[in-house]
């Protein structure tokens, strides 16, 4: 029985080691996936709100040159150029 108490001691040491080394090795990588998560959910409402923004002002557009596909045709330059110099950013 003597000699089955440090192995199981070593056992214990060894298992408290690895688990400590196992932790500070995974938790930073969840602590960084979380973060990307929560960046690119950011960036995909920027992008919902730029095309919720570019659906309305369009629909002001056709209100506004209804009959008029010259002066309709240049509002909607106007917005897509003003969306391209505008895109969504990352936070």
């Amino acid at each position: 029985m003597k000699s089955l108490k440090p192995a199981i001691i070593m056992a214990i040491i060894i298992g408290i080691i690895v688990a400590v080394a196992f932790s500070v090795l995974l938790i930073p990588s969840l602590q960084k996936q979380h973060t990307d998560k929560e960046t690119t959910g950011d960036q995909s409402d920027e992008i919902a709100w730029q095309l919720l923004q570019k659906t309305y002002l369009e629909q002001e557009c056709r209100e506004k040159f209804i009959g008029q596909s010259g002066e309709l045709e240049d509002c909607f330059d106007r917005i897509e150029e003003e969306q391209r110099l505008n895109p969504p950013t990352k936070p």
